[in-house]
């Protein structure tokens, strides 16, 4: 059995967060250009060589491996990471894909070209329909730093780029201004469409890329809009709207509203916003109002910014947050993010502490011991991305917060800091911390419920893991890729939920180490597993969550669908070919309604068994990429009444190996 490659879209195209407009997906092999000319060749070459490069959606872990391969410098990689984690971007958490398209530092920007969803093509100066058609496929990001002035007819050649894909984005970084009718042709393209440093914009410009009904426009550089461009812009068309990321001044009420539209209000630079503009941003339903540079805010704007309806509020000027306006804030019933970097007022924190949900303050160095107490009773969790090291003192005053605590950039744990926050009730999350000792881990494990979550940790000595099995709450590791089997001796004696989702290797030996795990086992990294590996497994007593294995062979899909307790094989269903029969049976027995998304052919000597099969799904059966069956096996398919298949007309029917050519088979519509 073979997988093809499944690319998930990890953006959400319905929410207008900068980059989460764009860059889902892989390039797309390029037509053999046009021998004369070299321009052409070389994007050709830009665009295959993007095959080779690594997702920029993969986890950290893979991506630091693949950035370290590539030269990048080790102090380089773990700045990138720092500086993600502390970002002020659009959506419920930072995240690299969304930071290195809005980044303006020329070190990020130049890491881009290590990622396969960004096309860099310097020295394409000017374009045209074949210079346009050699990247019209690509679906992610394509810049062109060498294109200055954009003509009407360079601009209608544009339209070509993105018609084919979902989550195209073209960057046009050293385009100053543009003439209305080469707005009124660029406003053809479909794709995300990129000024990040515009001079000017005239009110006629405006109205030419408000006829923009492709992804979204993105018009950086401008500080501020006269009224007659701001009113323009409020009537852009654009599937997913507006970014408008150096806007300094907002106040064009109808412009507002428009925003308001968007799943995303993401205003990075604003620094002030009356209550009539904050009224007409109300409506949303369920996206961010992301205002990080607010220097402050009243307690009327508060009740504004509150009831608009945002599931994410993000606001700056909290050091100089009221308690009133502290206890307006506490109703939001999302996700509350403050942005200084001093703290508020203890009485304020008092007031916030009835927030119920998320309360992120990813700038303050240190929280104050009497801020810390106030917020005691905060029932939500607590995320302090800029604290980046706890004493005892800090560590007795956070331990008594009843909510969730994360601490993404602390990096050293001693034995003493972590036994103060082990008494702890709520979740620890402290995905900085490289190593532990003994002690240490000793220590954590005394932590009495829900989850300890160590996302740094890239290697465990056997003690240390040993000392971690203490622990009775869901232990995760998620940076882990291989396991020794005494390293994995040690973790079974755990009883919780063990996560080791990047954990991409399992040995035999390893794999029958972790069955003896009594608690549930997620493994969602593990891809391919070996005949012994699945048996080992099979045996585990608790729940085994396998949701990334796409290649494992009969008898392993035997043995696991043949053990009692429960299985997750979510990536499973997107093989491209199924070869044995009890894979099919696997299949059938793990999902009540079966997409074989990425299934092209059914064919072989077992074809029509393997059709049996699947035809006997509990719930429906669609494969709607089929391309290629033998004729017994479209008959067997054909038996299942909630089946979904191409037009049966367009598949190609093969011959069965040792088997005639059937007559008296008859399938519809041919």
């Amino acid at each position: 059995m073979t997988a093809a490659r499944h690319v998930p879209c990890p953006f959400r195209l319905g929410s207008f967060a900068a980059a989460a407009l764009f860059a889902c997906g892989v390039a797309a092999p390029a037509a053999e250009p046009p021998p004369t000319d070299p321009i052409i060749a070389a994007i050709s070459a830009r665009v295959r060589d993007r095959q080779t490069k690594p997702s920029v959606h993969d986890d950290q872990p893979a991506i630091e491996r693949a950035l370290a391969a590539a030269g990048v410098p080790p102090e380089a990689i773990i700045r990138l990471f720092a500086e993600v984690a502390q970002a002020d971007l659009p959506g419920m958490s930072p995240s690299l894909d969304i930071f290195l398209f809005l980044t303006r530092d020329p070190e990020w920007l130049a890491l881009r070209r290590q990622f396969a969803e960004f096309l860099d093509l310097p020295g394409v100066t000017s374009l045209d329909a074949d210079r346009v058609r050699a990247f019209a496929d690509f679906d992610g990001v394509v810049t062109l730093p060498d294109v200055t002035v954009l003509t009407p007819q360079s601009a209608a050649a544009l339209a070509l780029f993105g018609e084919n894909t979902w989550g195209a984005a073209v960057e046009l970084p050293s385009v100053g201004g543009i003439a209305p009718d080469a707005a009124a042709a660029l406003a053809r393209c479909t794709a995300l469409v990129a000024l990040p440093h515009l001079r000017e914009l005239s009110a006629d410009t405006a109205r030419a890329l408000a006829t923009h009904e492709g992804i979204g426009l993105v018009l950086g550089g401008l500080a501020t809009l006269p009224p007659d461009v701001a009113a323009a812009l409020a009537k852009t068309k654009s599937m997913q709207g507006l970014l408008l990321p150096d806007l300094e001044s907002l106040d064009s009420e109808p412009l507002a509203r428009r925003l308001a539209r968007q799943d995303n209000v993401f205003l990075p630079r604003v620094t002030a916003v009356t209550v009539p503009v904050a009224k007409a941003l109300r409506d949303n339903e369920g996206g961010g109002l992301i205002l990080p540079s607010l220097q402050e805010f009243s307690p009327d704007l508060a009740r504004q910014l509150v009831g608009a309806g945002y599931y994410w509020l993000t606001l700056g000027g909290s050091d100089k947050l009221s308690p009133e306006a502290a206890s307006i804030l506490a109703d939001h019933a999302g996700q509350l993010t403050l942005t200084s970097r001093l703290p508020f007022s203890a009485a304020a924190a008092a007031k916030l502490a009835v927030h119920d949900g998320l309360l992120s303050l990813p700038h303050l160095p240190e929280l104050p011991a009497d801020v810390a107490r106030a917020l005691e009773a905060h029932e939500g969790s607590l995320e302090l991305g800029g604290v980046t090291r706890l004493t005892v003192e800090s560590a007795a005053a956070l331990a008594p917060h009843a909510g969730g605590l994360f601490l993404p950039a602390v990096e050293t744990l001693t034995p003493e800091v972590a036994t103060m926050l082990a008494p702890r009730i709520g979740t620890v999350v402290l995905s900085g911390v490289k190593s532990i000792d003994v002690a240490t881990a000793t220590a954590l494990a005394k932590h009495c419920r829900d989850e300890l979550a160590l996302g740094g940790l890239t290697d465990l000595a056997p003690e240390v893991a040993a000392a971690l099995a203490a622990f009775e709450g869901r232990l995760a590791l998620p940076a882990i890729t291989t396991l020794t089997p005494e390293t994995a001796r040690g973790l079974a004696n755990h009883q919780g939920t063990l996560a080791l989702e990047s954990l991409t290797e399992l040995p035999t030996e390893v794999a029958a180490e972790l069955a003896k795990h009594e608690g549930d086992l997620d493994l969602h990294g593990i891809q391919s597993l070996s005949t012994p590996a699945a048996r080992a497994l099979a045996t585990a007593p608790g729940r085994l969550l396998l949701a990334g294995l796409m290649n494992v062979t009969p008898e392993g899909a035997t043995a696991l669908r043949e053990r009692k307790n429960g299985l997750l094989l979510d990536a499973l269903q997107y093989v491209d070919r199924i070869d044995s029969l009890p894979v099919a049976e696997l299949l059938v027995a793990e999902f009540d309604d079966l997409d074989l998304a990425n299934l092209t052919t059914l064919d072989g000597p077992q074809a029509a068994a393997i059709a049996a099969v699947l035809a006997r799904t509990r719930g429906s059966l669609a494969l709607p990429a089929l391309e290629k069956i033998t004729p017994r096996a479209l008959s067997a398919l054909l038996t299942k009444q909630d089946v979904s298949l191409p037009d049966t007309e367009g598949l190609e029917l093969i011959r069965e190996p040792g088997v005639g050519w059937t007559d008296d088979i008859v399938v519809p519509g041919r």
